[in-house]
């Protein structure tokens, strides 16, 4: 699938897509330093890649920014990552021209 889709949680603005081992998001995505939700199982993996260089400092304070592509296991947690807390991919990635979700599309929903 060569889709992208979309999640903006907060001030966030992420672009993925599904790949063959998991989900990509695109470099020049951003994601929540402190996003609102207190459970936050992705925060270790989260600031493995701030120390990788792969999420850095964003111009605004409060966003780290995609240096580069990076493939995750999953949709839910590229979605965890950008949202700083727990999420389902599936249902939190939508396609931009018609906001049809990512587990709606893979269903065969196009």
């Amino acid at each position: 699938m060569t889709e992208w889709f979309e999640m903006c949680p907060q001030k966030a603005r992420a672009y993925g897509r599904p790949v063959a081992s998991g989900f990509l998001v695109r470099e020049g995505s951003t994601a929540m330093r402190e996003g609102s939700p207190l459970v936050k199982r992705d925060r270790e993996e989260r600031d493995r890649l701030v120390r990788l260089g792969v999420l850095v400092p964003d111009a605004d304070p409060g966003l780290y920014r995609f240096s580069r592509d990076h493939e995750f296991n999953s949709s839910s947690q590229a979605g965890g990552i950008v949202k700083d807390g727990n999420c389902s991919g599936p249902q939190s990635w939508r396609r931009s021209r018609d906001d049809k979700t990512l587990k709606v599309v893979l269903a065969g929903g196009a």
